[in-house]
C-alpha cells in the first residue's frame, strides 16, 4: 500500500488531500497519515513547506503552486534515496 500511496502522490503532483488519498486507497485517514509520516521518515516523501507569507493576503494565491496552510503537500523523493 505504501507503493500505491507514492504512486498516487506522484501522479497528482502532491495535490491530493488526506481525505482523497484515503478514499483512493480505501483506508482510514489516520492510517494514511501514518503511512505518509513513515514515508517521510524513510526519505521517500518530502513535505513541501511554503516559504512565503499568508495566502490570504497574496495577490497570486489563485495561481500559486505552493501549498496553503490548510493542506499538507508532498513530493516523491528521487528513487536513488532510501528503499522502502
Amino acid at each position: 500500500m505504501l507503493t500505491e500511496l507514492l504512486r498516487l502522490i506522484e501522479q497528482n503532483q502532491g495535490q491530493l488531500d488526506l481525505g482523497r488519498l484515503s478514499r483512493e486507497l480505501g483506508a482510514h485517514p489516520t492510517a494514511v497519515a501514518g503511512m505518509i509520516d513513515t514515508l517521510i521518515r524513510k526519505g521517500r516523501l518530502r513535505e513541501i513547506i511554503p516559504v512565503c507569507g499568508s495566502c490570504d493576503a497574496c495577490g497570486v494565491k489563485n495561481s500559486c503552486g505552493l501549498p496553503s496552510n490548510s493542506a499538507r503537500k508532498f513530493q516523491v523523493a528521487p528513487r536513488n534515496t532510501l528503499p522502502l
